[in-house]
């Protein structure tokens, strides 16, 4: 992988599927009390929750060791774990909360035991939850359609003359390459659209752009990374502009997409 697919990456947005999370043994949870505590977790992601089991009579290090399975729509960039101490009479009391951001999870599809710092309703940071969370991406079956506008100051790799640039288009193991814009320079028009068959957890496209040589090697111009979450949200993106990295990962100009998903029925 390149030094600008990395980069690309490390953008991934946010994606749907499953999530399993494990709630391990915490560190140092206590009300600022005397007395034993009733603490259970409300796990939030998006529109779904789950509660886990209430420990009675527990001390500052509660033991759950229990799992939980999400399932995430697109878009969702976080979870939240709120701690409460159960109350037979009156309202649960706050412990705190902690909230893990998920694009690791996309990105790695799982994160080992980690201790993550529960916060206070007052700011202040007091013990630790241990989670340990896996993903499934969700598999879409549908149609992507691309469409590629233009270029906006692209790389000009020939000396002398304006370069011809053309884009190869990466979707999972499909690949389809655009016309040559002969003499298209920095800013090729291409106005040209792109069918792709979703049957796979694909996240994202990958866009390569070269200038097209007659003597030898066509010269990578750069490459952009065009994440899909939002069009398997929301159908629709119209077009706008995606930043183009060179071949060491450095931030060049802009080419312009829009894109349509039609899922399969």
């Amino acid at each position: 992988m390149t030094a600008a697919e990395k980069k690309g990456e490390k953008g991934s947005a946010c994606m749907g599927g499953l999530s399993r999370v494990f709630i391990g043994c915490p560190r140092g949870l206590a009300l600022q009390r005397e007395w034993k505590s009733d603490p259970y977790c409300l796990l939030s992601c998006g529109p779904v929750k789950h509660r886990s089991r209430t420990i009675h009579d527990a001390e500052s290090d509660p033991v759950w060791n229990q799992s939980f399975l999400f399932e995430i729509p697109d878009g969702v960039p976080e979870l939240s774990v709120s701690v409460y101490d159960s109350e037979r009479n009156g309202r649960d009391e706050s412990m705190g909360v902690t909230v893990i951001p998920l694009v690791p999870l996309y990105m790695n599809r799982q994160i080992e035991p980690t201790k993550y710092k529960v916060q206070f309703p007052n700011g202040h940071f007091h013990g630790e939850l241990v989670l340990r969370l896996k993903f499934f991406p969700k598999v879409h079956h549908g149609q992507l359609t691309l469409h590629l506008v233009k270029g906006h100051n692209l790389l000009d790799a020939d000396v002398f003359d304006k370069s011809d640039p053309y884009a190869i288009i990466t979707c999972h193991k499909q690949k389809l390459k655009s016309r040559v814009i002969e003499n298209g320079g920095s800013n090729p028009n291409w106005d040209q659209t792109f069918a792709f068959t979703i049957d796979s957890e694909i996240t994202e496209v990958l866009i390569k752009l070269f200038d097209r040589d007659t003597f030898t090697a066509d010269d990578l111009l750069g490459t952009a990374i065009v994440p899909l979450h939002k069009v398997f949200a929301e159908g629709y993106v119209p077009p706008m502009d995606y930043k183009v990295l060179g071949k060491q990962g450095q931030p060049q100009e802009e080419v312009t997409m829009g894109l349509k998903y039609v899922p399969k029925i």
